[in-house]
């Protein structure tokens, strides 16, 4: 499994999925389940963290959900919600800690997203650098520094626990997604910084700390896609967090969502020039491959995955 060492001299290959036209489909079912069996024996002989990162309501649940229940992967969420259930073989001990670790991690992300909409609101009605805006701006930089720190200990407590499990993992999310997009935008991107500078070395001293040493992916697997796409999805799954009412989301979370896109979309070139990852990468344009309803898509990205990860050799 990929480990902390050091940067190779060149980056692995960046590969975009594209669909493959000319599969009959007569010729479905076999190019599926092959690939599957592929890659289901390879992970399971060759432990590998994948982990896949995309902006809120991109589907990084959706294909950590479908690679661990075709593959024999495991696979670690970061929603405690119904149907975002921790899949780990053999090692059900685990569970509890990281229920536990997603639902504090869920409380403070309800936490965040309360004190973005109430500085919104505190916005419309009082001057910058009034008592009142004042007060609103220390508590949502509260709450920014507060859904980092609680993410942080979620994914230690996940990447601790990765080399000890039995065969591969895939992850939904990762705090290098977190550092260098999430708090990219929030001390950056919006209007005014939500994370404060001070908050953001913090973070910063925390990653260099506590997850240099711990497993890196041996793939990164990054969706992308326009966001009035993201915005539907998000409209359309309806998590209690990111709704107000039916079809109505929070301002502060359609801004987020905005200013993350840009993010995700040079996230690749941004972690090769930190230093902090130099594997291969699978990117997949979510608004053109729909791997969730359209099963040629899905084989274009299990393949893709395999052709990222698994020698030619092992293949024939």
């Amino acid at each position: 499994m990929s480990g902390a060492g050091p940067a190779s001299e060149a980056p692995g290959p960046v590969l975009e999925v594209r669909e493959d036209p000319d599969i009959r489909r007569h010729q479905i079912a076999s190019r599926l389940t092959n690939v599957e069996r592929r890659l289901l024996t390879y992970l399971a002989r060759h432990q590998t963290l994948v982990a896949c990162v995309g902006n809120i309501g991109a589907g990084k649940s959706s294909l950590v959900k479908l690679l661990a229940y075709s593959t024999g992967m495991n696979a670690l969420f970061e929603l405690p919600d119904e149907g975002f259930e921790d899949h780990i073989a053999q090692n059900a001990s685990l569970f509890p800690l990281l229920e536990t670790a997603k639902n504090t991690a869920k409380r403070a992300l309800e936490e965040y997203y309360a004190s973005i909409n109430e500085f919104i609101l505190c916005q419309a009605r009082e001057r910058p650098h009034s008592p009142a805006w004042l007060a609103a701006k220390r508590n949502l930089e509260h709450g920014a520094l507060g859904i980092q720190h609680a993410y942080l200990d979620l994914r230690k407590m996940q990447l601790q626990a990765v080399p000890h499990l039995t065969a591969s993992t895939c992850i939904d999310g990762s705090p290098l997604a977190d550092r260098f997009a999430f708090c990219e935008v929030l001390h950056r991107d919006m209007d005014v910084p939500y994370l404060s500078a001070e908050a953001l070395g913090i973070i910063d001293r925390r990653l260099d700390a506590e997850f240099r040493d711990l497993v890196r992916p041996g793939l990164l697997v990054v969706l992308k896609s326009p966001v009035d796409a993201l915005l539907r999805n998000i409209r359309e799954r309806r998590r209690d967090e990111e709704t107000l009412r039916a079809d109505d989301l929070p301002e502060g979370l359609v801004r987020l969502v905005r200013a993350l896109n840009p993010r995700y979309g040079a996230i690749v070139a941004t972690l090769r020039a930190s230093g902090w990852y130099d594997g291969p990468v699978l990117e997949i344009d979510v608004s053109r491959i729909d791997f969730v309803s359209n099963v040629r898509h899905l084989i274009a990205v299990y393949e893709g995955i395999e052709a990222l990860l698994v020698p030619k050799e092992f293949r024939a």
